[in-house]
């Protein structure tokens, strides 16, 4: 948390601060994701303009979390530089662009920024490694460590009406 107040800006003075920054776990699909157990340092610029004040934030960090082939625990290098703008006065109804949503009053909430915006530099799947073979989809036997005696699968049975039309269409 920074008290913007104590920085004392005056207009077209800008402030950096070395940040240290305890990352919430992070829910995305009912998978729990975590940040590091030290806190990251995240690099806070603060400019004061003649409107209002502009807020960049860099970070780099990991984040822990299952990989989605496999279940084993997976480390994503993560790396953002984002961007708030707080207006001084913004109007009722305001623009989205003209209001932070991490500062309340003088406090700049940098812990649940930091989340947000590492929300946003996820991967959609994240994984062990690219080449990961994940879990046997019959016994569950993790493909990585071992191999499994399972015979593939035929495929889904529900699928079989289309099944028909490939071989229709491979005769003709």
């Amino acid at each position: 948390m920074i008290d913007i107040a104590q920085l004392r800006l005056e207009a077209g003075i800008e402030r950096s601060l070395d940040v240290p920054v305890a990352l919430p776990d992070i829910i995305i699909g009912g998978v729990t994701y975590s940040g590091p157990a030290a806190p990251a340092i995240s690099r806070v610029d603060i400019t004061r303009l003649i409107s209002g004040l502009l807020m960049r934030m860099r970070l780099s960090s990991t984040i822990l979390g299952p990989c989605h082939r496999c279940l084993e625990e997976a480390a994503v290098p993560v790396s953002i530089d984002a961007r708030e703008y707080q207006a001084d006065h913004p109007e009722k109804g305001a623009e989205a662009e003209e209001v932070c949503d991490y500062l309340e009053g003088d406090n700049l909430d940098v812990a649940t920024w930091a989340a947000d915006a590492i929300v946003l530099t996820l991967p959609h799947k994240i994984l062990c490694r690219e080449e990961c073979a994940g879990l046997c989809p019959s016994c569950g036997t993790n493909l990585n460590n071992e191999s499994c005696t399972c015979l593939p699968a035929e495929g889904d049975d529900r699928w079989g009406a289309l099944r028909g039309l490939l071989k229709d269409d491979s005769e003709g």
